[in-house]
């Protein structure tokens, strides 16, 4: 239901990638740090995966953890040069060349159920569609990952934060989105699953937010729509005018 009572019909809508559009199955580090070796042009024989798991675990722990108190984003190449330049290797290739293969042997990603069709109806309405993600990977590989689930092609804009250095809740990021669609953000809505960045972002840059599966026990936080399901999204949108 909407709390505000207010329906404004969306002209656009921009969607959260992670746990809204895809269900994100699974993250093989070990994999991508066996493809990283691979890479390696001087790689030490006595360098292995257990002697960089380490350096991996430390960065994440005292820079990607801390991606979200700052809405500052640590580009995937950035966060990579910081674990392998201790370690005084070099790689055959730029890395944002291998950034795609690192993806592609560690990531493991469903499309969330409903979505596809949803977004099929929601574009034969003529609404524009897009994705805002906070990632250290690229809009590009982003849209490679929801191309593979049939859902890239029904969306016009796919925004990452590491192309744009901030993070969901900045507003900096959605009014860039709303730019790309074209649309001033007061006919958008924002559809996500997590309150402290999708629905607080949203409310933030004047979207309409839609806070998606959200938990049970909310506690006195709002968005303006609430829905536990892509079909009832669609619902919502069917019922604000034609």
């Amino acid at each position: 239901m909407f709390a505000s009572g207010i329906v404004r019909t969306p002209r656009g809508i921009l969607v959260d990638y992670g746990g809204t559009l895809v269900e994100e199955a699974g993250f093989d580090v070990r994999a991508g740090v066996d493809l990283l070796l691979a890479h390696l042009t001087n790689r030490p024989p006595s360098l292995g995966a257990d002697d960089v798991l380490p350096r991996v675990e430390r960065v994440a722990r005292e820079v990607s953890a801390r991606r979200d108190l700052f809405q500052i984003e640590a580009p995937w190449p950035a966060v990579t040069r910081l674990i392998y330049d201790y370690f005084g290797v070099a790689f055959d290739r730029p890395l944002p060349e291998l950034e795609l293969e690192f993806w592609n042997a560690t990531v493991t990603t469903h499309p969330m159920p409903g979505a596809r069709e949803a977004l099929g109806a929601l574009a034969q309405r003529g609404i524009a569609l897009g994705v805002v993600s906070n990632s250290s990977f690229r809009g590009a590989v982003i849209q490679h990952e929801l191309t593979k689930h049939g859902l890239g092609a029904l969306l016009s804009v796919v925004v990452a934060s590491a192309d744009y250095a901030v993070r969901k809740p900045n507003p900096l990021l959605f009014e860039t989105a709303a730019s790309l669609l074209h649309l001033p953000p007061q006919d958008i809505w924002f559809v996500g699953d997590r309150h402290d960045t999708d629905v607080t972002g949203a409310r933030a840059s004047g979207m309409v937010s839609v806070w998606f599966r959200p938990p049970k026990d909310r506690g006195d936080q709002t968005a303006d729509l609430v829905v536990s399901s892509w079909s009832e999204l669609l619902d919502h949108v069917r019922a604000s005018g034609p």
